[in-house]
């Protein structure tokens, strides 16, 4: 069974609003509630384990200079298709801003612009996110990272302008990267469909839906935020009106990702 998290957002945030007017202004802080202990702590240092600032941004700059250098060998060597084994010395964990996308069918990475097989995510902590790569995609029906589920009684006027918003999304996505698009868009049973390849897609588009029309978006997150389902309701009260359709939907694997159980 997949794990899956859901997260509701609800017109009505004035509640939130009042509790953070609540909160004491940093003016309203007596210093007396601190600590003045933190002094007297420095004197039970002795003086030649003390390293002063100076040094310690030469340390700094001696592991930047030197992690810098071992992900150039390493990316010269992904680059080129080669594989390697990794030695002692080049196990370094990576800065938290590099994100790698994996093809979660054939396990290839992308790397340089282009896709190659995985020899970096198993060795480094990197921060890995799912897309299909070109090879991969469209094998099946069920091959999409991000589904947007559009609920609304009044479609037929509505599809055409959220559908020109979704690609508009798409075009405008900053640093997109040549995988990030819109794999699918159709209409069942009353209900849209956009079908995306990256989780950050879905969001935005999704967000860009909320903000034009309003009405309430739900999220729904699977396998540790690799997958995302989310669902806008036009009006909060349509649930119940599109209940049967939904369940129609599942049974039929309508808009299911390919982990999901029947």
């Amino acid at each position: 069974m997949a794990k899956k998290q859901k997260k509701v957002y609800d017109d009505d945030i004035e509640e939130r609003e009042e509790e953070l007017d609540d909160e004491p202004d940093d003016d309203e802080i007596d210093d007396d509630d601190y600590d003045d202990d933190d002094d007297d702590d420095d004197e039970d240092i002795p003086d030649d384990e003390i390293i002063d600032e100076e040094s310690l941004e030469e340390l700094g700059e001696e592991d930047i200079e030197e992690n810098e250098e071992e992900m150039e060998q390493i990316e010269s060597k992904l680059a080129s298709g080669e594989e390697f084994v990794a030695s002692q010395s080049e196990v370094v964990t990576l800065l938290k801003a590099n994100l790698v996308y994996a093809c979660p069918r054939c396990r290839r990475i992308f790397l340089k612009n282009k896709w190659i097989k995985d020899s970096i995510t198993d060795v480094y902590t990197v921060r890995t996110e799912l897309a299909y790569c070109d090879k991969c995609m469209g094998k099946t029906s069920e091959n999409f990272i991000g589904s947007i589920e559009i609920y609304d009684k009044k479609l037929s006027e509505k599809k055409t302008p959220l559908v020109n918003l979704a690609k508009k999304v798409e075009a405008g996505l900053e640093n997109r990267e040549p995988f990030e698009t819109i794999i699918e868009v159709f209409e069942k049973d009353e209900i849209l469909y956009i079908f995306t390849n990256t989780t950050r897609l879905a969001v935005e588009i999704a967000r860009a839906i909320r903000q034009e029309w309003h009405g309430a978006m739900q999220y729904e997150w699977f396998e540790r935020n690799q997958y995302l389902r989310a669902k806008w309701f036009s009006e909060v009260q349509n649930r119940e009106h599109f209940k049967s359709r939904i369940r129609a939907a599942k049974e039929k694997r309508i808009g299911l990702f390919s982990f999901e159980d029947e």
